[in-house]
C-alpha cells in the first residue's frame, strides 16, 4: 500500500513537490480536497456563475491555500527545516497572500453579496490564527472542521445562491466532520503504528472528494 519505509513527517512530503518550497507550500493534495469541497458547494445552488466560481478560487488559492500554508511553514521552522529549506521571505509572502485573498473576498461581497463579507473576514482570521496556533481554540479539531470545512463550504454556496438552504447546512456540516477525519488520519500517518494505513485511507478519500467535486461541475456545466 506503500512504498515508505519509515512515517512521514507529514503525510504529502513525499514525490517531487517535495523538493520545492514554495511547491511544496501549496500542500498538495490537502488542498485540492479544499476546492472540491468549495466546487461542491457551488454546484448544488441553485444558481451558478462561472465567473463567481473562479473568483472563488481565486480568493481561496490566495488566502486560505497560499497564504494559512506560507504561514503555516514560516511559523514552523523546526518541524520543517530537517526536510526543507525555508526561504526567510516565506512568512511575509503568506502574510501578503492572505491580505490579497481577502481583498478579494470584500470586492466579491461588494459586489454580489455584502452578507459574503461575514465569511472573508471569519476565514481570513482563521488563515493566520490556525497556522500560528494562536489563540489555541481556533487550532483544535474543533477549529478546523469549522474554519476548513462547514464556514467556507456555505460562505461558498451564498456568494453564488445569495441565501443558504437546509441543504447547505447539513452537507457543511458533514464535509466538516469529513476534514477534522481527513485532519485525523494526516495525525496518525506519522504518529500511529498502521501509518500505512492511514496514507491508503488519506488517497482514497482526497481522490474521492475529487471525483465527486468533478462530476458535479459537469454536471452543473452541462446541466445534467
Amino acid at each position: 500500500m506503500c512504498r515508505l519505509e519509515t512515517a512521514p513527517v507529514e503525510p504529502d512530503l513525499v514525490g517531487p513537490w517535495s523538493r520545492n518550497t514554495w511547491i511544496y507550500g501549496l500542500r498538495t493534495p490537502f488542498s485540492f480536497v479544499f476546492l472540491g469541497w468549495l466546487t461542491l458547494a457551488q454546484a448544488i445552488s441553485p444558481a451558478f456563475s462561472v465567473e463567481i466560481y473562479l473568483f472563488t478560487l481565486l480568493a481561496a488559492f490566495l488566502g486560505l491555500i497560499v497564504g494559512a500554508h506560507y504561514i503555516d511553514i514560516g511559523t514552523s521552522k523546526e518541524k520543517f527545516s530537517p526536510y526543507l529549506r525555508i526561504p526567510h521571505a516565506m512568512l511575509a509572502v503568506g502574510f501578503v497572500s492572505v491580505a490579497l485573498g481577502i481583498a478579494v473576498g470584500v470586492y466579491m461581497a461588494v459586489r454580489w453579496d455584502i452578507v459574503f463579507l461575514a465569511f472573508v473576514l471569519i476565514e481570513g482570521f482563521a488563515a493566520v490564527a490556525y497556522p500560528r496556533e494562536n489563540p489555541k481554540p481556533v487550532h483544535s479539531y474543533l477549529g478546523f472542521g469549522l474554519t476548513w470545512g462547514t464556514i467556507p463550504f456555505l460562505g461558498a454556496y451564498l456568494i453564488q445562491s445569495s441565501t443558504i438552504s437546509l441543504l447547505a447546512v447539513g452537507l457543511s456540516i458533514f464535509i466538516g466532520l469529513s476534514v477534522v477525519m481527513m485532519h485525523h488520519l494526516a495525525v496518525m500517518s506519522r504518529e500511529s503504528p498502521a501509518w500505512k494505513d492511514a496514507l491508503y485511507l488519506l488517497k482514497i478519500y482526497n481522490y474521492s472528494v475529487y471525483i465527486v467535486a468533478i462530476a458535479a461541475l459537469a454536471g452543473k456545466l452541462v446541466g445534467f
